[in-house]
């Protein structure tokens, strides 16, 4: 028989507060002054859905690259990526109900491990959702402080069986991972790296890694988490690739190579600093460089028939596209904007590679692909992939990725900025009193409605090579409507792009 729930902290939360919070494909987010109730909730739902399927969950408590003052829930299913859209939709709907009660479960168990990052909030809200857990009749654990994608790997390793209790070996994730690599790197690695951990949890995670990759890697941190109250202040992937500036502390040699972490280590760029300026690697130069890899094993055994796609969004430089496609014969594939969609749609490929722009990425391959490398005897590769956070995007992970692949295929940033030339591109937003009237395609890349927008914006591209493209999309988390131009000149990419948005501006109203 159902009973009623005992509803902790919804005092706290107005009416209206509650309805525009939504599950995105950052979770819940918001300002942590407003988060206990969301917290109690989440606990509840995901103790609950744990109980139904009888396997392990997580949550995750982040902001990732947002200011300090905010925070969020992010919840980790079995397989330790995102929740299917449906999940999303009930999981919104049990938060904003007036009431809930405590339904039977198909199992009498459940376990969920919560983990957080380092801001001010992420102690007090973890508690909450811990409380939520077993208030719904679970156990809830607490991973302490750890790194987004070291939550979804723990979560997803246990369900595999890969390890049994978390509580009592947190340092499982550094160890298999730096066995493998310690696998595929015969020799010392040339030069020194630069890691930049945003203040935030990657950085203190960095160290473990550090220390035992020691022989073969020679790591320095900057912004490594000992002044966490600045967390993404001066520092970090978003600050780096958004201001595009330099972080703090910032110690320039022109050997060393540099990366930047996010705040809860999910996102990373690479860059290098030479004659006053900053060149940045983003997500598709990543992309490319791991299919490069990938393309060249292969190659080896031409009787081995693997599908390989690369998922990029509307975003993504048309010269990468065009790079992936002509130079490297690889399948590239739009999905819409958000890191969900393109983790969904790598799924669809034997080996699927996304990244978005903002260094968000994973390599996905399928359970036969491991068993068919080893019989085809391509060991090498088979402990590249292994070596892929296979739950979620992981910059940590996918920093020892690149380096094995510079060390492997002898190249520097340098030689990676070389692969091809980006088209010039410039992306602007539009507020507006509604842009729920604009609407795309799937993949974002093609406006559909209203049709005699549509026809206006065709006239003005028909005037410019087909080299050039614009986009439009109503923002998902903003009341603007996002623009992208690009082509190979910049004044004309500059020329389109005002176009737009003087032709938004007349339609639309703002």
């Amino acid at each position: 028989m159902d009973t009623q729930l005992r509803d902790e902290h919804k005092q706290l939360l107005e009416n209206d507060q509650k309805q525009m919070l939504c599950y995105g494909t950052s979770g819940f987010r918001e300002n942590s002054k407003y988060l206990k109730f969301v917290g109690w909730r989440v606990g509840i739902f995901i103790g609950l859905m744990s109980k139904n399927t009888n396997l392990k969950l997580g949550v995750m408590i982040t902001a990732s690259h947002n200011k300090i003052i905010d925070n969020g829930f992010k919840v980790v299913p079995p397989q330790g990526g995102m929740l299917s859209i449906e999940e999303e939709q009930n999981i919104e709907i049990f938060y904003k109900s007036d009431e809930i009660v405590k339904q039977e479960t198909k199992y009498d168990n459940g376990i969920v491990y919560v983990g957080r990052d380092t801001r001010p909030s992420s102690d007090s809200l973890c508690q909450i959702v811990l409380e939520g857990i077993k208030e719904a009749g679970a156990v809830g654990i607490n991973l302490g402080i750890v790194t987004t994608p070291q939550c979804a790997f723990l979560v997803y390793a246990t369900n595999l069986g890969l390890i049994q209790q978390i509580e009592s070996n947190q340092l499982f994730f550094v160890e298999y991972f730096c066995n493998i690599f310690l696998q595929l790197v015969k020799n010392s690695i040339e030069g020194t790296l630069i890691i930049d951990g945003a203040e935030g949890v990657g950085g203190i995670w960095i160290k473990e890694f550090q220390q035992k990759l020691t022989n073969v890697l020679t790591i320095k941190r900057i912004n490594y988490g000992d002044e966490p109250h600045l967390l993404n202040e001066g520092c970090g992937s978003e600050f780096v690739q958004k201001e595009k500036k330099l972080p703090k502390n910032f110690i320039y040699d022109p050997s060393y190579r540099y990366a930047s972490l996010d705040g809860d280590a999910d996102r990373l760029v690479y860059y290098y600093f030479d004659n006053n300026k900053l060149q940045i690697i983003e997500g598709d130069r990543f992309a490319i460089l791991f299919a490069m890899y990938i393309e060249q094993e292969l190659k080896k055994k031409p009787n081995l028939k693997l599908s390989i796609g690369i998922i990029q969004t509307a975003y993504a430089n048309s010269a990468s596209t065009k790079y992936i496609t002509e130079k490297l014969g690889i399948y590239a594939k739009y999905a819409p904007t958000g890191v969900k969609y393109l983790h969904r749609a790598a799924h669809e490929f034997d080996i699927g590679i996304y990244f978005e722009a903002n260094g968000h990425g994973a390599i996905i391959y399928k359970d036969h692909v491991l068993n068919q490398l080893k019989e085809f005897q391509l060991f090498e590769l088979e402990l590249f992939l292994k070596l892929s956070n296979q739950a979620v995007g992981d910059a940590i992970i996918n920093i020892l990725m690149t380096e094995f692949l510079l060390n492997k295929l002898q190249m520097n940033i340098q030689d990676w900025l070389l692969i091809y030339q980006d088209y010039p591109a410039l992306s602007t937003k539009l507020y507006v009193k509604n842009k729920q009237i604009i609407k795309t395609n799937y993949e974002e890349t093609s406006l559909i409605e209203p049709i005699d927008l549509k026809q206006k914006v065709d006239e003005i591209m028909s005037k410019f090579d087909k080299s050039y493209r614009t986009c439009i999309r109503p923002s998902g988390t903003e009341s603007v409507v996002r623009v992208h131009s690009e082509g190979p000149q910049v004044e004309i990419v500059k020329e389109i792009d005002f176009r737009i948005n003087e032709l938004l501006k007349s339609y639309m109203e703002i």
